[in-house]
């Protein structure tokens, strides 16, 4: 702190000499005095101080509130103020440029350190917090989720560039906002609008909403200020459209599938790489005899008869070094009645196969005539 730049600004040069060696024997640097504030305008743009000390009576048209209102226009940099004036007029007229101090005249020097100090330290903290605040807005703006914050009144504190472009609006606008203007235009529902909350609720909500042909995951979060109490609710929503068309497709293939399985003459089994299948496989009891009540099990080694465990072993070891590769057998399977049935085919992994219906170990067989 003791490095930083300072500018003066101050119409009375014996004040501004007086000024200029105290904060010199402090350790700062002055870059210039000024009397007047079309000066201090000009000069803190060209030398860009850490700091400026602003008389508020100044020579020339402009005020130091003037000036600093003009300052602080195109710049951060903290201002304190300087004045033989204490009356609550001036303090209120100066109040609207965002001071960081004031000092009254004459200026003590331990004051005055300390009032620099403080400024100097306050002005870093928010810039990093106006830094962490553009992150923040940076990455809400990154995805194409919507992001919202409420109050307790269902008022709009901030929003993303994703629900502005939904709801045709600007960000500008939609802050201060109710959010259930959203919910009566049709862009968000009542639950997604918090509708469900109750009055300083502290369990935030997670929930799947349909939409206008939509589908959305949904996340509400409670905010606590620093008192403990919720004060605001933080809202993510997800377009989940594709997930649940795929789960659709998905269901209509199984269904689909299932109804080949019913009705094909031949075995056809989907199975997960670990040998568990993944249907019932009506033809496979149908050929074996089994019912629902009598199935041996869910893996197809429960299947196969004792002559066959070292072929099925040895099929899925093969299949294994092979991914999406396709594997001939011959296996004896064991019937309900505990009855050989030899049966011929192939099996083929699908696992990645992103042009193949069903996802999955695709076994298909045939039962050798004769067994029949």
């Amino acid at each position: 702190m003791s490095e930083a730049i300072i500018m003066i600004v101050e119409d009375e040069a014996v004040t501004a000499m007086a000024l200029k060696r105290s904060l010199t024997n402090m350790g700062y640097s002055v870059c210039g005095v000024f009397p007047t504030g079309e000066q201090a305008v000009t000069k803190a743009a060209e030398l860009k101080p850490d700091l400026i000390l602003m008389d508020i009576k100044l020579a020339g048209k402009m005020t130091g509130i003037n000036a600093a209102a003009e300052i602080r226009a195109t710049s951060t940099v903290p201002v304190i103020y300087l004045t033989a004036f204490s009356d609550d007029r001036v303090v209120n007229a100066a109040k609207v440029t965002g001071p960081f101090g004031y000092i009254l005249k004459p200026v003590r020097e331990q004051e005055l350190k300390t009032t620099i100090e403080t400024a100097l330290y306050k002005h870093a903290m928010d810039m990093n917090l106006r830094e962490h605040q553009e992150t923040i807005r940076v990455l809400l703006n990154a995805t194409p989720d919507i992001h919202f914050l409420i109050d307790t009144e269902k008022s709009i504190l901030m929003a993303n560039q994703a629900l502005a472009k939904k709801a045709g609006k600007t960000v500008k606008e939609l802050v201060g906002s109710n959010v259930y203007d959203l919910v009566s235009s049709g862009y968000l529902s009542p639950r997604m609008a918090g509708h469900s909350l109750q009055p300083g609720q502290s369990k935030g909500e997670s929930f799947i909403e349909q939409l206008n042909e939509h589908w959305y995951d949904v996340g509400i979060y409670p905010i606590a200020s620093p008192k403990g109490t919720i004060s605001k609710y933080a809202v993510h929503i997800h377009d989940i459209t594709r997930i649940k068309v795929m789960e659709e497709k998905l269901r209509q293939n199984e269904e689909f599938f299932k109804s080949i399985i019913d009705d094909v003459a031949d075995v056809i089994v989907i199975l997960n790489d670990d040998g568990t299948l993944r249907q019932k496989s009506p033809s496979l009891n149908r050929y074996l005899g089994y019912s629902e009540d009598t199935i041996p099990g869910m893996r197809l080694w429960n299947y196969i008869h004792d002559d066959s465990l070292a072929v099925i072993e040895k099929l899925f070891h093969d299949l294994g070094k092979n991914p999406l590769g396709v594997q001939p057998f011959s296996l004896v399977f064991r019937s309900a009645d505990g009855k050989p049935v030899y049966i011929r085919g192939i099996l083929s992994d699908h696992s990645d196969d992103a042009d193949y219906l069903f996802d999955g170990l695709v076994l298909t067989g045939w039962v050798r005539k004769e067994q029949k």
